[in-house]
């Protein structure tokens, strides 16, 4: 080989190493950006990201300075460095809606003012910077005013910030997803990164946020917005991709409003996946598209995207528009700081299950289905024996709650105030069995009244306690936890409570039992006599089994299919 020859293959085996170098570098480094708005009472998990920026800050009415919405917020905001030394708080100045930028920038004695206050804000509230948020230069569709110097202007500004600030304090923006507005090439060397607002680029039927172009996504998608700017001159280093923790949908549709006030959707409405934009969205009895959103699964694929790109990382809005167990931060923590690679992170079912006794058959061989099957739910399994030592507050975490065989007294006040709220407010599901409708007085406890109210404002009365087989009927089978389940089906060797009254009219019943078909004869019957139901009053999806007595259960189909549907109902991000 030739010296030449040799020299070229080891310059280019050195740029080899140096490119993954950088690869891994920029992996190594990867940022998680949240941004946490100033009318929200959400505290910030600090350890689930890398940066806040609080949202916001505005240009004074004298364009020359910088007023901050609820300061006393921010100074709580950037006290949780306390607990995550290395998280940088920045104020975002800005937003939609939010003016002077124009007037401000334009003006050179108005630029070095603000600058300056820009500074003050930051030694002030001992922030690690400012983020840009100028919703967009040139531009009035937000009611704001402009002007054809805004462009220029932008990079002025952002010569001035950094001037001011110094190198030591982090200076971003917010961009347009098309890239739009900003002269990149004059102004990024002034700027440590740029938010790609890669959302709100459509509407109804189309998609807001698709990853990639498809036949349902709109004008533009959130690669081609990561597109734009590294064509623009934005390097992937400094290029963070924005995530939305919400969805855009047509705000008259009466089978969305239904959907969200009881969990489920109407006849004729599905929701899909976008296999090739990589997003769910529901459509109505027509077939179109009237929701598009986030869940777990498109924002795992972004995360991908963002790693498989090596850019600087993601970001999401906002904070408090994730739900309780905090899903969606937790997608992005585990994808992009954790794992390094997509990562839906499970489903958290709190099972509450006694132990030992007459049903101690029926809750081993329960809890040993939900071990063996946890993975094919994705769930993550809590199990306690009893509710009296629930933490305060510690409901919130899980999606689930399970009452295997747990009945609803023995438990502190604190924890029932607390699954009160959890159910009422929808915070997150339930699936009960069996003991979970024993009401009334029992060893030394009192009532509890409005567990009563949930189970259909009944009392238990009594119950064939030589056990029998009988025939369930199924009446909704329209209902997700009875899909695929026959019009009638036998549930064997099980105990049937009756109660001082039927739940019916406060529940909507799913299926009742036959007390003809009960194979021992008993004078032990109500009448009409459901034994699944559930509760639609409730922000919670909710159903209840009154069956849950024998270990048999468990080689029924039936059953295994209701607690299946129950599930994946209970359990599906919604």
């Amino acid at each position: 080989m030739k010296k030449t020859n040799k020299i070229l293959c080891l310059a280019i085996a050195m740029l080899t190493v140096l490119t993954a170098s950088a690869k891994q570098k920029a992996t190594d480094n990867m940022l998680v950006v949240a941004y946490v708005t100033s009318w929200t009472n959400e505290v910030p998990d600090p350890m689930t990201m890398t940066h806040i920026n609080y949202a916001f800050g505005h240009v004074s009415d004298s364009f020359d300075g910088v007023r901050v919405d609820n300061p006393d917020r921010l100074r709580m905001i950037v006290g949780l460095k306390s607990k995550n030394p290395s998280l940088k708080v920045m104020l975002s100045i800005g937003g939609w809606g939010s003016g002077r930028f124009s007037e401000m920038a334009a003006s050179e004695k108005n630029r070095e003012a603000f600058v300056k206050d820009c500074r003050r804000v930051v030694a002030e509230f001992a922030l690690d910077g400012i983020d840009i948020d100028w919703e967009y230069p040139t531009q009035s569709s937000a009611g704001i005013s402009s002007s054809p110097d805004d462009t220029k202007n932008f990079t002025l500004l952002m010569r001035d910030l950094r001037r001011t600030l110094g190198k030591k304090k982090l200076l971003t923006a917010a961009t347009v997803c098309d890239a739009k507005y900003i002269d990149f090439p004059s102004c990024i060397p002034y700027m440590d990164f740029v938010n790609v607002m890669a959302y709100d680029m459509g509407n109804p039927p189309k998609h807001h946020a698709a990853l990639y172009p498809s036949p349902i996504s709109s004008h533009i998608t959130s690669s081609q917005a990561v597109e734009a700017h590294l064509k623009a001159g934005v390097p992937a280093s400094k290029l963070v991709m924005g995530m939305p923790f919400y969805g855009r949908g047509k705000r008259d549709d009466h089978g969305l409003r239904e959907y969200d006030r009881t969990g489920i959707l109407p006849r004729g409405y599905e929701k899909r996946w976008d296999d090739v934009g990589m997003v769910p969205y529901i459509t109505n009895e027509r077939g179109e598209l009237v929701r598009g959103y986030e869940n777990i699964r498109s924002l795992a694929a972004k995360c991908q995207y963002i790693l498989d790109h090596h850019l600087r990382g993601g970001m999401y809005w906002d904070y408090a528009s994730d739900n309780s167990q905090g899903d969606e931060r937790t997608t992005l923590y585990l994808s992009l700081l954790k794992n390094k690679k997509a990562t839906v992170p499970p489903r958290q079912v709190l099972v509450l299950a006694e132990r030992g006794g007459l049903h101690e058959p029926f809750t081993a061989t329960g809890l040993q289905w939900l071990e063996d099957n946890k993975e094919r739910f994705h769930m993550q399994l809590t199990i306690l024996s009893t509710a009296e030592h629930i933490a305060k507050d510690e409901l919130g975490k899980y999606h689930l709650i399970l009452q295997l065989n747990h009945p609803p007294y023995a438990w502190s006040k604190e924890s029932q105030e607390d699954f009160q709220r959890y159910i009422d407010r929808g915070t997150g599901n339930y699936i009960g069995f069996h003991h979970a409708s024993l009401l009334g007085e029992f060893d030394g406890y009192s009532m509890w009244q409005w567990f009563s109210d949930f189970m259909g404002s009944v009392r238990y009365q009594n119950y064939i306690a030589d056990k029998c087989d009988g025939t369930v009927r199924v009446e909704d089978r329209q209902h997700p936890v009875m899909k695929d389940i026959p019009g009638t089906f036998v549930i064997e060797d099980d105990e049937w409570y009756t109660y001082n009254k039927d739940p019916r009219q406060n529940v909507h019943v799913l299926a009742h039992v036959d007390e003809a078909s009960y194979t021992i004869n008993t004078d032990i019957k109500m009448g009409d006599h459901p034994v699944i139901w559930t509760n639609p009053t409730k922000g919670a999806r909710n159903v209840y089994f009154q069956f849950g007595h024998s270990k048999l259960l468990f080689d029924n189909p039936a059953f295994i299919k209701l607690l299946e549907n129950a599930l994946e109902w209970t359990l599906e991000e919604h």
